[in-house]
């Protein structure tokens, strides 16, 4: 799975793609396995404003022209990405029922 991580009031150290990659991308690989690599591919902004609160959104676009977007805010950015995995599965569940349902039909 390939995430791009912007940043914006915050460094992107390697302490925090260790962190994403654990929290999102671990899940999202389990979820997306039927999946070519080349279609997953992410975008993920994370935002730090002055009073600290880290507010992180995640896009993504799978076939049959189907968007996944989540978005959450946090005082602390591990929460916020738990927050947001929680929402994208949820997403990406509903999204796979469809597709059976689809085919049953």
């Amino acid at each position: 799975m390939n995430i791009q991580i912007l940043g914006d009031n915050i460094s992107l150290s390697s302490k925090v793609k260790k962190l994403i990659d654990n929290k999102i991308n671990l899940k999202l690989e389990k979820l997306l396995t039927d999946f070519a690599p080349d279609l997953k591919i992410a975008s993920m902004k994370i935002t730090k404003d002055k009073i600290g609160h880290f507010t992180v959104n995640f896009d993504m676009n799978l076939p049959g022209k189907e968007s996944l977007f989540a978005s959450t805010s946090h005082i602390n950015l591990e929460s916020a990405l738990i927050d947001l995995s929680q929402q994208i599965e949820k997403q990406i569940k509903r999204y796979k029922q469809t597709l059976v349902n689809y085919s049953l039909s």
